[in-house]
């Protein structure tokens, strides 16, 4: 069942339930879905962020990667928190797109990021370090 309809420029689109959202992350981890899933998970702005940042803590590397590469062009500053968390991750794609997500949120990231640094709560200081430098620039 169809909760709403948004109606948009010549045609009519439905928003996805948290089901659809779950699928569209899924859909994330195959390449030739991922960007169509990213612009569907975008469009719909803050009711994704929540799955999305679940997604971050998933086994599936290209989710927790494209996950936070979605985040952070949703640019919701709830984000922030999990992308520090995740600079830390063993995958080197996924601390990059960590890493450019809290560069597309901006100024927001930087008082947790430097409070993360101060603490060493964050597992990759360089990179941290290097990601506030850039903020603060």
């Amino acid at each position: 069942m169809v909760k709403s309809i948004i109606f948009s420029w010549g045609s009519i689109s439905f928003m996805p339930e948290e089901r659809e959202i779950r699928e569209l992350i899924n859909k994330l981890a195959v390449d030739y879905h991922r960007f169509e899933a990213a612009d569907a998970l975008i469009s719909q702005g803050s009711r994704a962020v929540e799955p999305l940042l679940a997604a971050l803590k998933l086994d599936n590397w290209k989710i927790r990667g494209n996950a936070a590469w979605t985040l952070g062009k949703i640019g919701d500053r709830r984000a922030v928190t999990p992308l520090i968390d995740a600079l830390g991750d063993e995958v080197p794609e996924v601390r990059a797109s960590a890493g450019q997500a809290i560069l597309s949120i901006g100024k927001p990231a930087i008082e947790p990021l430097s409070e993360s640094i101060r603490s060493a709560r964050v597992r990759n200081r360089k990179l941290a370090s290097g990601l506030l430098s850039a903020l603060m620039g």
